[in-house]
């Protein structure tokens, strides 16, 4: 599952970019893939494959990502982003429960408890609940480094959701998010102020609502709300 993304979208691991504009695709136009790369429905070649290189965002060190300094500057630049739609009802009577877990059951525990709860919930082409899942898989992976990551995966394919959610929540858990959050991590890892806000701004207009419940996950797992 990969998405086309205009000139100006964040990089992004699910993201298929190109520098100048894509010919213009309705519902249902159907493209095609050869080892030359994708073409439109009527043939012409829209990229070439050698340009299709997957975007893997840096990651900062796990251990310094842990400490209580980085997970400050992290709610520090998440203090004012735009509430999340699960804290709306209906969804927050099954979201609030379930967050209530970090930081009280194990973490393992607590991330099973809160993906069964916010799996395909919510609006939005990739629902909300899936969005702000997808911020707490992340966090956990760069908390704790990659030998976490075959039990996030587990986490991850537990969900019962869409394809496009599966695929946002596959690629959190090995680590791989939009541009922003990467963003956000290192400079909170560096304790770099100036550069988290920025990144936490350029999160917060990401999508109609998907940058905030990004955010939301983000902050439930740094800092336990």
């Amino acid at each position: 599952m990969v998405g086309l993304a205009p000139p100006g979208s964040p990089l992004g691991p699910l993201w298929i970019n190109r520098p100048e504009p894509w010919p213009v695709l309705t519902d249902g136009s159907v493209l095609t893939i050869d080892d030359s790369g994708l073409h439109h429905e009527n043939g012409t070649l829209i990229l070439e494959r050698r340009h299709a290189v997957a975007w893997r965002g840096p990651l900062p060190d796990a251990n310094i990502l842990a400490g209580a300094e980085a997970r400050a500057s992290v709610e520090g630049a998440l203090r004012s982003y735009r509430s999340s739609t699960l804290l709306d009802l209906p969804w927050r009577e099954a979201v609030e429960p379930a967050a209530a877990t970090i930081g009280r059951l194990e973490p393992l525990d607590a991330l099973s408890t809160l993906a069964r709860a916010l799996g395909g919930l919510g609006p939005g082409l990739t629902p909300a609940g899936d969005d702000a899942l997808s911020g707490v898989l992340f966090a956990f992976r760069t908390m704790a480094g990659p030998t976490v990551e075959p039990a996030l995966l587990s986490v991850a394919r537990s969900v019962r959701t869409s394809e496009l959610g599966s695929a946002v929540l596959l690629a959190a858990a090995t680590g791989c998010h939009i541009e922003p959050v990467h963003d956000l991590a290192m400079a909170a890892a560096h304790n770099d102020t100036v550069n988290a806000a920025n990144a936490a701004a350029a999160l917060d207009t990401f999508g109609a609502s998907s940058g905030a419940d990004v955010a939301y996950g983000l902050r439930l797992a740094f800092t336990h709300r």
